[in-house]
């Protein structure tokens, strides 16, 4: 393995560090791979309700929100990766636009993968609503459009992986306060208050500082597309700045601003597919900036420079995939601690409605859970706001020699907070944000190293 490369200071925020040497195959054999890619505008119209506290209506557009595909093919596994610009997607959704799209391709159920990318300036996608049901009923096809389109596309490719490790900019978002050892959300008025939270001890957890970036081009070195994987909540756009007139505005966030930094590389014909790493407890260090695209320019460098001091992948690049739909069981909310919600001093009102709401569902619930690998590249997926710990045990305990996680995939099940969370409370594990039991948790991660653990079994036989 080669050192890494030299850190790059990027002025007043990030440290970056290039990728090392990425161990392929033997040289001089074909990849034997073929990538396709396609891109879909889904902004929606003004007027529909967008994402957030006060599920605001809008009245304009700051940047697109698109489906972002990548289709790869070794052999005859084919792999399909959409990212979209959507804070989430439900099962009914995707199981509808994947029967379409295997339909018009032949393509295999398990190999297809439907990623939110969690940016916040988006439609509010779990509950619908009058303004929105019109634009939703349109976004299982639009999918299958996307992959379609990516599939007709494939065409011979090499493939190369980098990263960035970022420092800074971002935030685990949960401190612990002196006073009672729980914790607080970093967002929460209380916590500039002296009186009401004399002390904090640090924050509960880590971040994960990893960006990966698979790039991918034709045999004649045009980039045909990069994959990203990153870990934090896309909340840095000021949708609040037009909220004058009640008003908010639609933004892809900084997934949008990395695509744009790629584009800007390697030419329009680039697209980038982004998914959303283990973030359900990781936000920016600041929310909703009027500066959001200057700080998000910083995350688009990273990705930039990860794709430029990326290995390449000697040898063939393997395609695989599997997907397995786990029934766990759903917390049950008249367990909540009394005070649970008052503590945090925040929406008391809208908690407690989202916890008699969550009171009436199944006591068990079946979740979709995939892994795939592309070359040496794993890939785990959960269908929740997975906290950051989770990510991270994945990773260790993954027999890829590289791996990230994507969350948000094929479905929506809330946050999913780790042991010592659920004892330290918070908002993430409060009854109608948080559905599925630790054990739940514990069997879903399981399942997804499992799952990796036989692809690469596979290779071996």
């Amino acid at each position: 393995m080669k050192p890494l490369a030299a850190l790059i200071l990027v002025p007043a925020l990030f440290l970056i560090a290039g990728a090392g040497d990425l161990v392929g195959q033997e040289k001089g054999e074909s990849s034997g791979l073929n990538v396709g890619f396609s891109q879909i505008d889904i902004t929606p119209p003004v007027g529909a309700i967008m994402t957030g506290p006060r599920l605001p209506l809008t009245r304009g557009t700051d940047d697109p929100l698109m489906i972002r595909t990548m289709v790869v093919q070794s052999g005859d596994r084919i792999l399909a990766i959409v990212g979209m610009d959507l804070v989430k997607i439900r099962i009914d959704l995707t199981d509808e636009a994947i029967a379409e799209a295997t339909k018009r391709t032949g393509m295999e159920r398990a190999g297809v993968l439907v990623c939110a990318s969690h940016n916040h300036s988006s439609p509010f996608i779990p509950m619908g609503g009058p303004n929105n049901e019109k634009y939703i009923a349109t976004l299982p096809g639009l999918i299958a459009d996307s992959i379609e389109q990516a599939h007709a596309a494939l065409q011979p490719a090499r493939m190369s992986i980098g990263r960035s490790l970022i420092y800074g900019g971002m935030q685990n978002r949960r401190v612990i306060t002196k006073s009672d050892g729980m914790a607080l959300n970093t967002w929460l008025g209380k916590l500039n208050d002296l009186e009401e939270t004399p002390q904090v001890l640090g924050t509960e957890g880590p971040i994960d500082p990893e960006m990966w970036v698979a790039r991918f081009e034709s045999p004649d070195g045009r980039v045909l597309g990069t994959l990203v994987n990153f870990t934090c909540h896309p909340a840095l756009h000021n949708w609040r700045g037009h909220q004058d007139n009640g008003e908010s505005h639609w933004s892809a966030d900084f997934p949008g601003v990395i695509a744009e930094h790629i584009a800007n590389q390697y030419g329009e014909q680039a697209v980038c597919v982004f998914t959303q790493g283990a973030s359900g407890n990781i936000n920016p260090a600041e929310l909703f900036v009027p500066d959001w695209r200057e700080r998000a320019g910083v995350f688009g460098k990273a990705a930039v420079h990860a794709a430029e001091t990326a290995i390449s992948v000697e040898g063939r690049v393997e395609v695989a995939y599997a997907r397995r739909d786990v029934e766990v069981p759903l917390i049950d909310p008249m367990k909540q601690r009394e005070g649970a919600i008052t503590r945090l001093g925040w929406r008391p009102e809208s908690f407690e409605a989202a916890k008699n709401s969550a009171a009436g569902k199944p006591n068990t619930r079946e979740i979709p859970v995939s892994a795939a690998r592309i070359g040496p590249l794993g890939i785990a997926t959960n269908a929740g706001e997975l906290f950051v710990e989770w990510g991270i045990d994945i990773k260790k305990r993954s027999p890829a020699p590289h791996t990230f996680v994507s969350e948000l995939t094929n479905d929506w099940i809330g946050y999913e907070p780790t042991a010592e969370a659920f004892e330290n409370e918070g908002y993430e594990t409060l009854a109608g944000v948080a559905f599925v039991t630790l054990e739940g948790i514990e069997t879903l991660v399981d399942t997804s190293v499992e799952l990796l653990e036989g692809l690469w079994a596979e290779e071996a036989e």
